[in-house]
């Protein structure tokens, strides 16, 4: 039986409370954005895990599985929260498997044999150290990563866009925005094409025009037949999934499938907090969890009709060139490879 399979400790009320609250502030929109939400899952881990009463690898593994699966139940779109959580089990994982290194006892075994071990091998064993402080420090150097990771992503900017290039990007994205702003030196031109807001996008489209960048405002109807005149396309990616399919914002897939047809390269920004071990088939469960508010119409007869906004469309990896993140450009095929560096195998399923 694996660590994710195990038992789920019993969470008490005041760290209730606080994931109530925290699902409560992004279902009502308080709190919007990747890396906002993130930063915020962090925080909460880190504020429970201080006040947790059982320092172990074994009760801190439980009750930030506990804490998971209370929030990944109750925001199942929201991928980077549970993204967080995996990050911070690593941590767990990788502390307890470097005590039991140095003490010399248990060396080379896995946290799941250590933690799932029978109850009399584990109480001949030396005290448990209490992990909470190292898990704390891993979490300081977490929301150091968080903050910079567009900064990051940003740094990559000259690398990929280039002198007299004509570039592409789909609506208003705050990541895209401070991308493209980068390389505003390369004197390169840019088509926004419009999203769903058309407001947002005017707005993003005055400030990088105020930054020195030649913008053009086009519908996103005209795309496909501007698009054999574009040298690349700059796209936000909401999530990353395993096998390197990507959730973008609705509308995406349209311009991807342009880019396509026409050998187009598509970059996709994505911090490394977006990517998922999810896979598209399994996020495709929770599309009816991920519609933006509908619309009504209304007939010439009276009858109301009733209208599914998607928020997202599903990307495949083979409309996606290059995903670029805080560590450089990384290919479809090679998401996996990063998703086993960030978390461990037995928390994909958490």
């Amino acid at each position: 039986m694996a660590p994710s399979e195990g038992p789920i400790k019993e969470l008490d009320e005041k760290c209730i409370d606080m994931v109530v609250k925290y699902v409560a502030d992004i279902r009502s929109g308080k709190m919007k954005g990747s890396i906002n939400i993130a930063t915020a899952t962090v925080s909460l881990l880190e504020q429970i895990i201080t006040d947790s009463q059982n320092p172990t690898a074994f009760e801190l593994c439980g009750t930030v599985r506990a804490v998971g699966q209370r929030v990944q139940s109750a925001l199942p779109q929201e991928l980077v929260a549970a993204n967080m959580v995996r990050r911070v089990l690593r941590a767990i994982r990788d502390e307890q498997r470097t005590t039991a290194d140095q003490s010399g006892e248990g060396a080379g075994e896995s946290l799941q044999r250590l933690v799932l071990a029978a109850p009399h091998r584990r109480s001949t064993s030396t005290a448990p150290r209490d992990l909470r402080e190292p898990v704390r420090d891993f979490i300081a150097e977490l929301l150091g990563e968080l903050e910079s990771s567009a900064a990051a992503v940003c740094q990559q900017a000259r690398e990929h866009v280039h002198a007299d290039e004509l570039v592409l990007t789909f609506g208003a994205c705050a990541l895209a925005e401070r991308f493209l702003r980068a390389a505003a030196a390369r004197r390169y031109r840019l088509l926004l094409a419009e999203s769903g807001d058309v407001r947002q996008s005017h707005a993003m489209a005055s400030r990088l025009s105020a930054a020195g960048v030649d913008v053009t405002v086009v519908s996103s109807a005209a795309v496909a037949a501007l698009m054999p005149r574009v040298n690349k396309v700059i796209l936000c990616v909401r999530a990353v999934l395993a096998g390197g399919t990507a959730l973008a914002r609705a509308g995406s897939h349209a311009v991807t499938v342009a880019a396509h047809h026409y050998s187009v390269p598509v970059l996709a920004l994505a911090p490394l907090h977006t990517l998922s071990p999810r896979h598209a088939c399994e996020q495709r469960d929770h599309r009816r969890h991920a519609l933006a508010p509908p619309p009504s119409y209304q007939s010439s007869g009276g009858a109301l009709g009733h209208v599914a906004a998607p928020s997202h469309d599903f990307l495949p990896p083979s409309h996606i060139t290059l995903f670029i993140t805080n560590l450089g450009g990384s290919s479809p095929s090679y998401i996996y490879r990063l998703l086993s560096e960030l978390y461990d195998p037995s928390d994909y399923q958490i």
